[in-house]
C-alpha cells in the first residue's frame, strides 16, 4: 500500500485540462493527494466521485477521458449496467480498481466479452510507483492480467477437457497465453525473441526502457515464467508448433 503523506499540491495548469482520469469510487484508498501524484505524472486532470451518477452530474465534458477507474466496491454496479459506463466516453479504458484478488476473481468469472467488453484490472494496494506504472499501460489502452488472475484463465480454458490429450491441452493453454497479449506485448516479444537489449527495444518502439521492462514483467506473468528467455522460448514453441502469434 502507498503513502500520499508530505505531497505538495498538483500543479495548477491541470485546472484548464479537460478530465483525462476519472475514479468512481475508492474512498479512502485513492485520495486526493493520490489524484494529485496522477496528474503530476500524466499532466492531465484527475477527478473522483463517489457513484456513476455523481460523475456523470458534476462533470458534463468528459469528452477527454482516455481511463475510467471503477472500484470493487462498484464492480455489482458495473457489472449490471457495462453500457452506462462505456456511454461515459466509449473510447476511454474501463478497469476495475481492486484491493482484494479474490474480488478481481469474482469480477473476472461473471463478466462476458459479449456484455461487457474488454475492462482492464487495476491493483491499487500496491506501491505508487506500481499504481503509475499501471495506470500508464491503461491509460494508452494496454490491457494486462495480473497473474493471479492469468491462472483463473488458464484453469477455466481446460476444465470438461478431459477428452484431450495432454499435447492438445497444452497447445490451448498456449494459444490462450498468447491471445492474452496486447499488440505492444507481442511487438516486444519479437524482438526479445531476435535478442534485443531492452534499450534497443525501447529506440525502435519509440518508449522508454522503463516500460519495456514493464513489458517484459507483465509478459513473464502471463505466461507464468521467471525471465524473458523462457519467454522468447515459448514464442519458438509457438512457431514450431505451426501458429502464429495474434496480430
Amino acid at each position: 500500500m502507498f503513502s500520499d503523506r508530505g505531497v505538495s499540491p498538483g500543479p495548477s495548469f491541470v485546472d484548464d485540462y479537460s478530465v483525462g482520469i476519472a475514479v468512481v469510487g475508492g474512498g479512502w484508498f485513492f485520495t486526493s493527494q493520490t489524484c494529485k501524484h496522477v496528474e503530476i505524472e500524466f499532466r492531465i486532470r484527475c477527478v473522483q466521485a463517489n457513484s456513476y451518477f455523481q460523475l456523470v452530474e458534476e462533470h458534463e465534458n468528459l469528452d477527454e477521458l482516455r481511463l475510467l477507474v471503477v472500484d470493487q466496491s462498484l464492480a455489482e454496479d458495473l457489472l449490471s449496467r457495462p453500457d452506462d459506463y462505456w456511454a461515459i466516453n466509449p473510447t476511454a479504458t474501463v478497469a476495475l480498481g481492486y484491493r482484494s484478488i479474490d474480488a478481481a476473481r469474482a469480477f473476472l468469472q461473471r463478466s462476458s466479452s459479449d456484455r461487457h467488453g474488454q475492462i482492464g484490472f487495476l491493483p491499487l494496494n500496491v506501491p505508487l510507483e506500481v499504481l503509475l506504472s499501471s495506470m500508464r499501460m491503461l491509460f494508452h489502452g494496454e490491457y494486462f492480467l495480473p497473474r493471479s488472475l492469468l491462472e483463473e484463465v488458464a484453469k477455466s480454458s481446460v476444465t470438461g477437457d478431459a477428452t484431450r490429450t495432454e499435447e492438445e491441452i497444452l497447445h490451448g493453454e498456449l494459444r490462450s497465453k498468447f491471445k492474452s497479449l496486447t499488440p505492444r506485448e507481442i511487438e516486444v516479444l519479437k524482438l526479445v525473441s531476435e535478442g534485443d537489449s531492452n534499450k534497443e527495444i525501447a529506440k525502435r518502439l519509440g518508449i522508454t526502457e522503463h516500460t519495456v521492462k514493464l513489458h517484459i514483467h507483465n509478459l513473464s506473468g502471463k505466461f507464468g515464467v521467471a525471465n524473458r528467455t523462457a519467454a522468447a522460448n515459448l514464442f519458438f514453441a509457438m512457431q514450431k508448433g505451426g501458429f502464429d502469434a495474434p496480430q
